[in-house]
């Protein structure tokens, strides 16, 4: 059977482009290590406005098509829209971050999709919402299928083309009512297990008790894209917004995201991106050696395919 992965790139800010490019640099770093594991890579180009030189950045062997979308569209609503045009017979849906940082994961959610399993559904399981799936539905305490990791047939997924897949808060949201109905059609699910954990720049952890992340091979950053908004603003846009942002949101939690940044922005040699990330450690109080011990935790706690860095002289160095 032939393997299709979509993904739907988009911008939150109409200035400020070169911000995001660490995401997309990045994607294409680890495309590298699994491109030979599907047939065709569909890019929903949303607000990216993709270009020649980015599409050239794609390995070669890679069968890539970008599919321009309506930018009011909600991303699964994109991923409904295009899924006619899309040719293979089964679909991967990614966001953009999803990080696959090893080899054989792609291979193995397709394998879980192949043809010797009736209707499969392979997804991460979450469970926000009031939506209380059946035990028998083998949501292991979990409501609804995830739309930032979800692979399935095309074949079956058309057949729910003419619904609503979510949201519908609190009962659910995302693909929660596309869970519903494939529940009730008794599709063979299968759960991805997720990695939620995380170490925060104060020495606690998040989702985990231990010192070190699951390392499936695979993670969620969740608002991956934080970072670059801040950036955006804080360079082109509305200033304010951006020291209300680093104001009132949890810090903890932000410095994570900018922390997943910066480890992009090091692999793909992004230099100018990280001397403005400084920018945003420097307003938050954060001192540079903390910043780089914290950093060298944050790569040890995912073990991250990377070297650990060193703050001195006010440059990285391994």
């Amino acid at each position: 059977m032939t393997k299709a992965i979509v993904i739907a790139w988009h911008k939150y800010t109409p200035f400020g482009d070169r911000y995001y490019q660490p995401l997309f640099d990045y994607f294409i770093h680890n495309l590298n290590l699994w491109k030979g594991e599907f047939d065709k890579l569909y890019i929903l180009d949303s607000t990216w406005n993709f270009t020649p030189e980015d599409i050239k950045s794609i390995p070669s062997g890679v069968w890539c098509e970008v599919l321009k979308v309506n930018p009011s569209l909600r991303y699964y609503d994109a991923y409904k829209e295009v899924l006619p045009q899309i040719v293979e017979d089964i679909v991967l849906f990614l966001d953009n971050d999803m990080i696959i940082y090893k080899k054989e994961i792609i291979n193995e959610i397709f394998f879980l999709c192949e043809d010797h399993i009736s209707n499969p559904v392979v997804s991460i399981y979450d469970s926000i919402g009031t939506f209380k799936p059946k035990e028998k539905d083998n949501m292991h305490g979990k409501n609804k299928f995830c739309p930032y990791l979800f692979a399935t047939r095309k074949k079956l997924l058309m057949k729910y083309r003419d619904c609503d897949w979510g949201p519908n808060m609190p009962h659910y949201e995302t693909l929660g009512k596309l869970t519903e109905l494939m529940l009730k059609d008794r599709v063979s699910n299968i759960e991805m297990p997720e990695d939620k954990s995380s170490i925060y720049l104060d020495g606690s952890y998040a989702y985990s008790e231990r010192e070190r992340g699951k390392d499936l091979g695979y993670y969620h950053i969740r608002a991956g894209s934080t970072p670059a908004v801040l950036l955006a603003w804080l360079h082109a846009g509305d200033i304010k917004t951006y020291y209300d942002y680093i104001k009132n949101q949890p810090k903890n939690e932000y410095l994570r995201q900018i922390a997943w940044y910066w480890y992009m922005c090091y692999v793909t040699k992004n230099e100018s991106i990280m001397r403005d990330l400084t920018k945003i450690l420097q307003d938050v109080g954060v001192q540079e050696p903390d910043w780089y011990k914290y950093f060298n935790e944050f790569v040890r706690f995912h073990n991250l395919p990377f070297p650990i860095v060193t703050y001195a002289k006010n440059k990285v160095v391994n």
